[in-house]
């Protein structure tokens, strides 16, 4: 019985592991497709912590963690071009934009303007739980019956896609995962285990964590396929017109933009909400040149382009 304790505690994991006789679950690592379209802009504001359950590790400040967990794996997809994490918490703050979510829906438009972002994407997490049962069975050893140790972890995030320019929210998804591991008579421990770490990532709660993060990216993939790309006029000097984007969204020479005049902001006389404005098709940028967060193109059309003006790619 000695020796079978000591190979098993041999084989115990270091804290955040689930017991010995089972190696750890091993974090997954989720792959994209290579991209090489234009990249979109996006912010997504700090998680609210709706979770009503007490959390494994009172240090732990889950709605900040699933943020930066969602903004990094999004990064990952290559299809995006992410607000600076310190330009977003100046910015939000700014804006009266604190850690309840969206404060004010009027004000969601300026922060999309100041941050150059097509979409924002908001969210709570609404479900974070780690339980440990000794049912499952046993394994009998020279008369000895040692009980199984399970631990089970259910981790659920609320995913929002909100228009940049209006403050409105166009689509959501709840996004949740279940993972658990069994082990040989030890608990699992994730007392002092950082968040997001190594060993965090070990855990069944880790591996909730993160599958539920995929599948919030998922959804989101999906959403913005239907959502044109979007650049705006710097400034028109001696003909040429000057974009805000170049080599950083894989803007490449040739490339024909839509140019609109935007129109007037169209704002709700009841609610103060932006509606919107009544953009209009005036001809196309043929883009010439191309810098790292800059291009130089040519325009071809009716009107005169200016500042602030709006080019899609379709």
């Amino acid at each position: 019985m000695a020796a079978f304790l000591s190979a098993g505690c041999a084989g115990m994991p270091a804290p955040g592991g689930l017991g010995a006789g089972a190696a750890p679950p091993q974090p997954a690592e989720f792959t994209y497709p290579k991209f090489d379209g234009l990249k979109k802009r996006l912010a997504v504001i700090r998680f609210e912590n709706k979770v009503k359950t007490p959390i494994p590790d009172a240090s732990w400040k889950i709605g900040e963690g699933l943020t930066e967990m969602l903004t990094s794996e999004l990064f990952k997809t290559g299809r995006f071009v992410m607000v600076e994490r310190a330009a977003l918490s100046d910015i939000v703050k700014e804006q009266e934009l604190g850690q309840t979510g969206l404060v004010r829906k009027e004000t969601v438009a300026k922060v999309g303007e100041l941050l150059g972002a097509q979409l924002l994407i908001a969210g709570a997490v609404t479900e974070f739980e780690a339980q440990s049962s000794g049912g499952g069975g046993g394994v009998g050893y020279r008369g000895f019956a040692l009980k199984l140790q399970t631990e089970s972890a259910h981790v659920g995030v609320d995913v929002r896609l909100v228009d940049a320019s209006t403050g409105q929210i166009l689509s959501s998804f709840n996004a949740d995962a279940t993972a658990q591991s069994t082990g040989i008579g030890f608990g699992a421990n994730i007392s002092g285990v950082a968040f997001g770490s190594d060993a965090f990532q070990k855990t069944p709660l880790g591996q909730a964590a993160r599958e539920a993060i995929h599948k919030g990216v998922m959804f989101i993939l999906k959403e913005m396929e239907a959502v044109p790309w979007t650049g705006r006029v710097v400034q028109v000097k001696a003909g040429q017109v000057y974009v805000n984007a170049g080599t950083n969204v894989n803007l490449k020479p040739g490339a024909k933009l839509a140019a609109y005049v935007k129109g007037e902001d169209l704002v709700d006389p009841g609610t103060g909400l932006n509606l919107g404005s009544k953009d209009t098709l005036v001809g196309a940028v043929t883009v010439t040149q191309v810098q790292d967060k800059f291009s130089i193109g040519a325009f071809a059309g009716e009107g005169t382009l200016k500042r602030g003006d709006l080019l899609k790619f379709q």
